[in-house]
This record gives structure tokens, sequence and C-alpha cells, in this order.
């Protein structure tokens, strides 16, 4: 099955807790940062990746309370 990346973003507007969200400082430091197109990119998945693990850890320990 194929997914719709577009889609997927598009159905993500809005449900992202702000404190975990991209800021536009975020995405400056990894533009500026990166070396090439596919460099950014990966940084800006590692780095949602890592807000999202941290909002998970803290919903973890909210429902372990």
């Amino acid at each position: 099955m194929q997914r719709n990346t577009l889609q997927i973003i598009e159905n993500m507007k809005g449900k992202i807790n702000p404190h975990y969200d991209m800021l536009v400082s975020d995405m400056d430091v990894i533009y500026t940062s990166g070396e090439n197109i596919v460099d950014i990119i990966s940084n800006a998945f590692k780095f949602g990746y890592a807000q999202g693990a941290k909002a998970q850890k803290k919903e973890d320990k909210r429902r372990a309370k």
C-alpha cells in the first residue's frame, strides 16, 4: 500500500501540540546547517521524530499516574 505523503501532512495540521511543533527558528537552523536538500529533509525528519518521542514519553508518564 502506498501512503499519500501530502495527505498525512495535511491531516496533521492543527493537531500538533505547540510545545512539540517546529518553530521558525528550528526551521532556520535546520535549513542553514544542511549541506544539501536531502540533508535538510533528513534533519527535519530526525527533529520531528525526536519531538514526537518526547511528547510520547510525557504522555506515557501522565497515563502512568
